[in-house]
Parts: structure tokens; sequence; C-alpha cells
């Protein structure tokens, strides 16, 4: 009797990789906020320094171990690299204040960034449901935000202060806005990137970042300057070492997951799954921190993902886009795109025209 095992197809392989970069992303989101009595300037000092130990170490076992050597000559890894680490500390400071779920849910807001700097860098035509999209979204995140003047108090699932609530928010919306930034750039120069060499100068560029930042807050503290709410670098406890490098390993291999998915299938169809990336969080907020989101909570989180769901199922089907399957709905031009996705491994990826041929 024989055993017939079943075909995996290419769409199955990218529907799986993407699933796992959710569940990365949102385990990375779990311990940075498990991470307890650490300043955010020394998480991401950590972070930066162990992502780019672990980039570095499968850079040696990649098939091109030197391609990272000449980076520097490349205007869009550069533009990568500074934009990633922008994103990177609003990200960690944004999950530090923020409940873990609504957090990722204003961290995922770039792909309305990203229509309008396509609108004013590419030329790409705004459509009518781009400004509904972008109208929506906002007052999703109105009803998140819950500001004084309309609601009389912050969040009622956060003790932190108002101003921190609203820089925490204001943080997470930026990182929106420069990974949008990222990847216009990106399709603006447009070529062949390697995803572990990426988080190789982004890391580099955050950790010397990072460090000038302490050694400033150190030296102040040398001299009794440090105010009552600044935290000076500590060395981390055991059970904090462990989530910093559980945090930034998870973070490397979500990097990783997301452009191998991309070899696989087409980018359109595996961004649904993107949505994960905000589901799974919540999960974890309730679950775990037993923090429950009231209903303006979901009210703002319906019409935060209504706005990104509207963006992508309209621009999935025009003819020459191209959806990142790094952050759901994001629409950019083939030409320039393709470049950042071809050559990962050496390996090519078909058009959808030849795959539907």
């Amino acid at each position: 009797m024989m055993t017939y095992f079943p075909v995996v197809t290419k769409d199955t392989k990218c529907y799986l990789i993407i699933i796992l970069s959710c569940i990365f992303f949102s385990l990375s989101s779990l311990f940075t906020d498990l991470i307890s009595n650490i300043p955010v300037t020394e998480i991401l000092w950590w972070r930066f320094l162990l992502c780019s130990c672990v980039a570095l170490l499968y850079n040696l076992f990649s098939e091109h171990p030197k391609a990272f050597l000449s980076g520097w000559k490349d205007r869009s890894l550069l533009l990568s690299a500074m934009f990633g680490t922008i994103t990177a500390s609003c990200t960690v400071f944004a999950l530090r204040v923020l409940p873990i779920g609504e957090a990722t849910l204003l961290l995922t807001t770039a792909p309305i960034f990203t229509v309008l700097l396509s609108a004013a860098f590419l030329g790409e035509h705004l459509r009518w449901t781009d400004h509904l999209a972008l109208l929506t979204a906002t007052s999703g995140v109105v009803f998140v935000a819950k500001p004084d003047f309309l609601f009389h108090s912050p969040s009622p699932s956060t003790s932190t202060t108002t101003t921190m609530f609203y820089l925490a928010i204001g943080a997470a919306l930026a990182r929106g806005f420069f990974k949008a930034a990222k990847f216009v750039a990106v399709s603006v120069t447009g070529s062949g990137i390697l995803t572990h060499v990426i988080v190789i100068y982004l890391s580099c560029m955050g950790l010397t970042a990072v460090s000038l930042i302490n050694l400033y807050i150190y030296c102040r503290a040398s001299y009794g300057e440090v105010q009552e709410d600044e935290e000076v670098f500590t060395i981390p406890s055991p059970k904090n070492a462990l989530f910093l490098v559980l945090m930034s390993v998870c973070y490397f291999l979500q990097q990783l997951c997301v452009c191998a998915a991309m070899r696989f299938g087409k980018p359109a169809k595996a961004s649904l799954l993107k949505y994960l990336d905000i589901v799974l969080p919540f999960v974890f907020q309730i679950t775990i921190f037993r923090q429950y989101p009231d209903l303006w909570d979901m009210v703002g989180c319906v019409l935060i993902i209504g706005s990104m769901l509207t963006v992508i199922m309209v621009r999935r089907t025009g003819k020459g886009s191209m959806v990142d399957a790094g952050e759901p709905g994001v629409t950019l031009k083939r030409s320039s795109l393709l470049g950042d996705y071809s050559k990962l491994n050496g390996e090519e990826v078909a058009d959808e025209e030849e795959e539907e041929e």
C-alpha cells in the first residue's frame, strides 16, 4: 500500500512562514514588555548589540559572508538602517509605556503613511478609498488615545502619567511614519539587499547612537545632574538578561521570515496574514498582563484594522503594484522594489505574471 504525502505549494510555504513571522514579532514584543527595572535606552542598547551579534553569526554561515562589507556604498541600505534605528527606538518606548495590544495596534499604522508618502514622492494617485481609509484610521487612533478634551482622562488600561501616555502614542505613530519612509526610500533607490545585512547595519548604527546617549546620561550621573525620572545604565538581572536575549533573537527571526516568505508566494495575499501581528499581542495583554481593553479601544481597533484592510484590498489588484509582506497593506512600485527581494539567498523571485502563466 502506497502512502501519498500532500504537496506543499509555494503559497502554502509563504503562509506558514508569515505565520511564523507574526509569532516571532509578538514574542519579541512580549519579552520587551516583560523586562523590568531597566531604562529604555539600555533595552535599546542590548537589543542592538545582541541583534548585531546574531546577524553577524548568521552572516558567517551565509552564501555571501562578505556582502555586508560593501553595504556602506548602498544609499538604500543606509537609509533603511537610519529609519530602522528610529522605528526600533519608537517601538521599544511604546511597548514599555502602553499595554502591549494597544501599542502594537498603533505600531502597525505604516500602510496609511505609506499611501501618503507614495503620493508625495512616487507620484502615486490617491483614490477616494485612500482618503476614506486615512479618515477612518485617524478616528481609530483618537479612540485608542482618548485625549483629555474628548474623554476627560487618559486610557484606563494603563497606569502611566498622561504625558508619558501621549508621548508613547506619538512614538508609536512615528514608528509607522518612519517605517513607511523606509519603504519609500528603498523604492526610490531600489537595490538588492540581503536581510541579515540590513539588520547588521541597522543594529550597528543604533548601537552607536544609543551608546552615545547612555554615555551622556552616565556622565551627568557622575556629576549628580541626573533628574529623578532619569535612569542610569545598570547590569540586568539573570531574568532580564534572558528576556533581552529572547527579544533580540525573536526580532531577528521575524525579519528573516518576512523576507523569506517573499520567495514562495504573492506578497498581496501573504500580507493579509500579517494582521496576526495585532491579534496575538491583544491575547498576551489579556491572558498574561490581565489588562482588558475597554469599548473605545475595541472601536479604535476595528477602525484602524478596517482602514488598513481597505488599503490592501483595493490596491492588491492594481496593475504594476506590489504589496510588501513586511508590513500589511504597503503598496509600492513593482519595478523598484523587486530588487529588494529578488536576490535573497541567491534566488530570484518570479513575477506574478509568470507564476500565473
